[in-house]
């Protein structure tokens, strides 16, 4: 059994193109991605459209989803506000109304071996993504361990790839979409009579087509957003 996990795709469509030919070329029995498909990049209704096309894709939400469909929390950034007003005008109602059903989190058992999928660390009601962004990784997500029965999980939120063992393994593929240098990042996982084997891979994009996409569709306080996501 072999799943592609991926994450953190925040709109950017070159480089969600790029690992969407790679993948079809490399074959898969599973897609799964770990939330944050929107917010930040210059191509949010493109990226859901194209991720709807990706066969045997899991959709699962991130905070920037839920603010898609939800509204920004109380006292978020002015650049936020900002940024999902013209968001708002560059997806259609369907593809909130589909987002809006994404689950928070999913186990899935493979050849013996079951893996949680989440976004990160969930609030109590379990349909909002705990923030900030911690570097406590194990500990942020060793409070979901009453919520799924899995050895083995998969996240995303903090753009930064890792593998750390908590009181079960994490594992965070790094963002797709959202990182200083032009490849999409993503992870193999493939299972095997009880055994897993994960391998973290990452595809070039055409980072030119991703600044242009930025002026091109007019995003607000783009500076600020290359400034803070895309540069070393």
């Amino acid at each position: 059994m072999k799943i592609v996990v991926f994450t953190d795709t925040h709109a950017n469509l070159p480089a969600l193109k790029a690992f969407a030919r790679e993948i079809k070329r490399e074959g898969y029995d599973a897609a799964f991605h770990t939330g944050d498909a929107v917010g930040i990049g210059p191509w949010p209704g493109e990226t859901l459209e194209l991720l709807e096309s990706i066969p045997r894709l899991h959709l699962l939400a991130g905070n920037h989803d839920a603010w898609m469909c939800g509204g920004l929390p109380k006292g978020a950034a002015r650049w936020l506000e900002h940024h999902y007003a013209w968001l708002a005008g560059r997806v259609t109602r369907a593809q909130v109304g589909a987002a809006s059903a994404w689950p928070y989190l999913s186990e899935h058992e493979f050849e013996g071996v079951r893996a949680a999928f989440v976004h990160y660390a969930l609030s109590p009601c379990g349909r909002q993504v705990s923030l900030p962004i911690s570097d406590q990784v194990a500990s942020d997500l060793d409070a979901l361990i009453d919520r799924h029965s899995s050895l083995l999980v998969f996240h995303g939120h903090r753009h930064k790839a890792s593998d750390v063992k908590g009181k079960v393994r994490y594992i965070n593929p790094g963002a797709l979409g959202c990182w200083h240098k032009p490849a999409a990042r993503y992870a193999i996982a493939r299972f095997h009579k009880g055994k897993t084997a994960v391998q973290h891979k990452a595809v070039p994009y055409d980072q030119a087509e991703l600044l242009e996409g930025f002026a091109v569709n007019k995003v607000p306080d783009r500076a600020l957003i290359l400034s803070s996501y895309f540069a070393r």
